[in-house]
């Protein structure tokens, strides 16, 4: 699980380009307390804007993983 500031509008497009990116090879899911959406959702990942969310990449290939925390880093 990573941690990412959705802190304005441009956060949350970069944040669902990345999950975009991705979408073929892994679900990915944002959360924040209780709330789960889709990463790829522009209606979701917007009513997020103005939090701290967790996102959890949906997949078992360690190196894939890997590249994703490293990409979401490069957004902060």
């Amino acid at each position: 699980m990573l941690n990412y500031n959705i802190d304005s509008v441009k956060s949350a497009e970069k944040l669902i380009r990345l999950c975009e990116k991705y979408h073929d090879d892994m679900d990915i899911d944002i959360m924040h307390g209780r709330t789960v959406v889709d990463g790829c959702s522009l209606l979701g990942v917007t009513s997020l804007i103005g939090r701290f969310v967790t996102v959890v990449p949906n997949t078992t290939d360690k190196e894939m993983l890997q590249r994703f925390a490293e990409e979401l880093e490069m957004l902060k």
